[in-house]
């Protein structure tokens, strides 16, 4: 089992991502979401940040969610998800992020392996995640400025820092926040309330970045600010994940301009058919 003493990777980059903000709150957030040399073992330097070794996740009798899909990533690199409804996208996002264990198969992110972590250290490497599920999780009757302000107040930070971070991340995404702060996240519309989870994901200045339907709900300027923030965060060196459900039923979904350099991985039936 994985101690914490065992931990160096995990407990590092948690820690590394709770800095205070400079003058211009917008470009610290990003710009500080990584230390230009990673406070990483070696070992952790030479291998993959993210890497997925013939993982299958199954449900009772029914068919594999995920079947045999392996998978290396390295820090900084940006991953797009496409496949239909039912294919793993969201089932493989849940086993990143530590919610769910895989079936079978090794799950590895910054040289620790997730199938042998305990709940507790679970937790504390999730703390440099930035994770966007769907259904967004947002507390209807609280302020949207104060659900985003929760992630670093459930991280430590005083009330003022987390307030801080909140703003800036609202402004990242092109939220008003003197319009919409103080407003409960149940009077938004369905694209603003992405854009409040959008934030929440962004507000701790995650190492990995974890997005189920990253467009879901946004028009198409939105959703091309949502893909170039995030884009932001991946060139200064943020591993993203992002998945996009394609097929008739979102036909007319927006086509956000997703930067070239975007590696794309094709799930069908839970099966890799890239």
């Amino acid at each position: 089992m994985c101690s914490w003493s065992r931990l160096p990777a995990a407990s590092r980059l948690a820690d590394d991502f709770t800095g205070s903000y400079q003058a211009d709150p917008n470009a610290a957030l990003v710009s500080r979401s990584v230390r230009t040399e990673p406070y990483l073992s070696d070992s952790t330097r030479l291998a993959p940040f993210l890497s997925l070794e013939r993982v299958e996740k199954r449900y009772g009798e029914f068919r594999p969610a995920l079947m045999g899909l392996d998978l290396a990533l390295a820090r900084g690199e940006f991953l797009l998800i496409q496949g239909a409804a039912a294919a793993g996208k969201s089932v493989l996002l849940r086993l990143l992020a530590g919610l769910e264990a895989p079936s079978a198969g090794v799950i590895r992110i910054a040289g620790e392996d997730l199938t042998r972590m305990r709940p507790r250290a679970l937790a504390h490497l999730r703390r440099s995640m930035g994770v966007l599920l769907p259904g967004d999780g947002l507390l209807p009757r609280r302020s949207v400025i104060e659900n985003v302000a929760l992630a670093p107040w459930v991280a430590g930070t005083t009330f003022e820092e987390g307030m801080r971070r909140a703003r800036a991340a609202l402004e990242l995404v092109g939220l008003d926040v003197e319009r919409y702060g103080g407003a409960p996240c149940a009077h938004l519309a369905s694209g603003q309330r992405q854009c409040v989870a959008l934030a929440r994901a962004l507000v701790n200045r995650p190492a990995l970045l974890l997005l189920d339907d990253l467009l879901c709900g946004l028009d198409e300027s939105t959703a091309a600010r949502a893909v170039s923030v995030v884009d932001q965060f991946s060139v200064a060196g943020v591993t993203v994940i992002a998945t996009m459900r394609i097929g008739a039923a979102h036909a007319g979904a927006p086509a956000a301009p997703w930067p070239a350099r975007v590696r794309t991985l094709q799930l069908v039936d839970g099966k890799s058919a890239s």
